[in-house]
């Protein structure tokens, strides 16, 4: 069996055209296990299954025939996101991407983009279009 870490934040949308970006994929839904994954910020306490992006996220991926769980954590999210990756051996992260300015970028970070760099795993990269 396959392992996704498919990692989400709050926006709904930017799931919703995630979920496409996997769903679209010539795989075998019934092999492949994706971890719904989101970090929360702050040391907050708040259980990821409530979150509408989750919830939106698993209904569509089990549609579609997959093995969901759903995991959760707090702190820097990039280390957390490549942390879980190692824990769960994943094949491949999946993670949504916005579009920003070289300077939001330069200023603000990307969680994606450091992942991106810092992972040793293939990454599934979706965007709005």
């Amino acid at each position: 069996m396959k392992t996704v870490l498919f990692c989400i934040d709050t926006e709904v949308e930017r799931a919703k055209n995630q979920v496409a970006s996997l769903t679209t994929l010539p795989l075998e839904s019934d092999r492949v296990r994706v971890i719904v994954f989101h970090v929360f910020r702050g040391g907050d306490e708040a259980d990821a299954k409530k979150l509408k992006s989750v919830i939106e996220t698993t209904t569509r991926l089990e549609e579609a025939g997959f093995v969901v769980n759903v995991r959760q954590s707090s702190g820097d999210a990039t280390r957390k996101i490549l942390d879980a990756a190692d824990e769960l051996d994943a094949d491949v992260i999946s993670i949504a991407g916005r579009k920003r300015s070289p300077t939001g970028k330069a200023l603000f970070g990307s969680v994606t983009q450091d992942v991106i760099l810092k992972s040793e795993r293939p990454v599934i990269l979706s965007t709005a279009g």
